[in-house]
């Protein structure tokens, strides 16, 4: 097959596993021409199999910004044509999708448009007045939507009274690159008397780091702990405020961002990820599989990664003392971390794995191109 990937290159969720996703079928011998602004951080080296088509800006004093969208649909029209692609899987449903859409409308020729949602494509965009018809235009049109939860497609259903079907496709996560074998020397971020907590995001108002700074200062009165911090975004500055207030500072590490995250994330002994909503948690994922629990709240999709008690712990959004408490205890009881951090492993392998969710979307991709083949015979 010869698939067309619409993704954004940027650090997050969404255009990390239509990277990951890239790279696996591109493995199982498809062709995967991905279409998007710069390189997903994730496709840093070269891959056979892997083309990456870049979407340029067009400058005009007629234009305030670029015109981003016109531009993409034109890139992904030019890619149709030279390149013979089979369907459009479009992560993100604004503009992906739609920009998917309206190339194969101006191609002539039918192509399969899959999209597949990420949470904030609907719920903080696709959910504003200002695009609410176009996504839901969008949604209607695809040949197949896909969403990464069950509480995201309860979500689209009622936001956008979409009555089609929403077959569920878990986040899934290369358990050889997140594994605990890839852990850095402790030494080179804590001191040996330190537990190592660590935070991961992008630092956005809904992740809630400012809980973060609370939760350490909640564990660091019991006992010595260093915070890790990779991510940045416009949160940040009140996050080293909060943290220069309650003294804390000389005690985290703001390490900005990073591309290569598994080894400091496995050195670490608890992930703290008290976001508001996420509607999956591909960070809280990454984390299990290396085999470092997860203290969350109790939100959206997070259950459904994190199993309170088995896995992590769950408290009510906002509840940084019991986020603290579920912390220390994890500290402080050997046995209780060990068999979490073991149950998390497990869990990660057989229940998140790569390959057995690419071979989903691998059969949904052969079901639609058959779909198609049947629909032109006919």
């Amino acid at each position: 097959m010869k698939v067309g990937m619409l993704c954004h290159a940027s650090y997050g969720g969404s255009g990390v596993v239509a990277a990951e996703l890239g790279k696996c079928l591109a493995k199982r011998g498809h062709e995967v021409h991905f279409i998007t602004v710069g390189r997903p951080f994730r496709l840093e080296n070269y891959q056979k199999n892997i083309f990456i088509h870049e979407v340029g800006a067009f400058h005009h004093p007629l234009f305030e910004v670029p015109p981003y969208f016109i531009t993409q649909v034109n890139k992904t029209l030019e890619v149709l044509r030279n390149y013979d692609l089979d369907l459009l899987h479009a992560h993100y449903a604004v503009p992906h999708s739609l920009s998917a859409l309206l190339a194969r409308q101006i191609f002539g020729k039918y192509i399969p448009v899959i999209t597949t949602l990420h949470g904030t494509d609907t719920s903080l965009v696709g959910a504003h007045q200002e695009f609410y018809q176009t996504t839901r235009y969008s949604l209607e049109k695809s040949d197949l939507v896909t969403v990464v939860s069950s509480f995201l497609a309860e979500q689209t259903r009622q936001t956008f009274h979409f009555t089609g079907e929403l077959p569920v496709l878990y986040n899934f996560v290369n358990t050889e690159v997140f594994k605990p074998e890839v852990r850095i020397e402790r030494k080179s971020v804590a001191r040996i008397d330190e537990a190592i907590l660590i935070h991961i995001s992008n630092f956005r108002p809904l992740k809630r780091v400012l809980d973060v700074i609370h939760i350490f200062k909640g564990v660091r009165q019991k006992r010595r702990a260093r915070l890790i911090l990779i991510g940045d975004g416009p949160d940040m500055p009140a996050v080293q405020k909060l943290a220069k207030r309650l003294g804390l500072t000389q005690d985290i590490n703001f390490l900005g961002q990073i591309d290569n995250v598994a080894p400091i994330l496995a050195a670490a002994d608890v992930l703290l990820y008290p976001s508001s909503c996420e509607s999956f948690g591909l960070v809280a994922l990454e984390s299990l599989s290396c085999g470092v629990p997860v203290v969350a709240a109790h939100a959206c999709g997070i259950p459904e990664v994190v199993i309170h008690g088995q896995v992590g712990f769950l408290a009510e959004v906002g509840d940084v003392k019991e986020m603290a408490r579920y912390t220390l205890m994890l500290l402080e009881d050997n046995d209780l971390k060990q068999k979490i951090s073991n149950n998390a492993r497990n869990y990660a392998i057989s229940q998140f794995n790569a390959e057995q969710w690419v071979v989903k979307y691998e059969s949904i991709y052969k079901e639609l191109l058959n779909h198609k083949q049947d629909t032109q015979e006919g």
